[in-house]
């Protein structure tokens, strides 16, 4: 049902990096949430520019991690998931 009210893949994503301690890698975070490198690179390019996210560059990885208000975003993503987890369409 989250789906009805937010994109499931940039939610997802948001959900997977509030979730884990652990370090992103942008190869990573797409094999996890299902989606392209290419789709991830372009949603974190327009996070980062919302400063929902930083990006830090490790060698030739570069490494995803929410922001204070992208981590605000990513708990309201999660409570609206709770909330709608298990109900039905009638």
């Amino acid at each position: 049902m989250l789906s009805i009210f937010a994109r499931p893949k940039p939610c997802r994503i948001m959900l997977l990096l509030r979730d884990s301690e652990g370090s992103w890698h942008l190869s990573k975070l797409a094999k996890s949430s299902d989606t392209t490198y290419v789709y991830v690179t372009h949603l974190i390019t327009m996070m980062q520019k919302n400063g929902l996210v930083i990006i830090e560059a490790k060698g030739k990885k570069r490494i995803v991690k929410l922001t204070e208000k992208g981590q605000k975003i990513a708990n309201i993503i999660n409570e609206l998931k709770n909330a709608t987890e298990g109900e039905r369409i009638k």
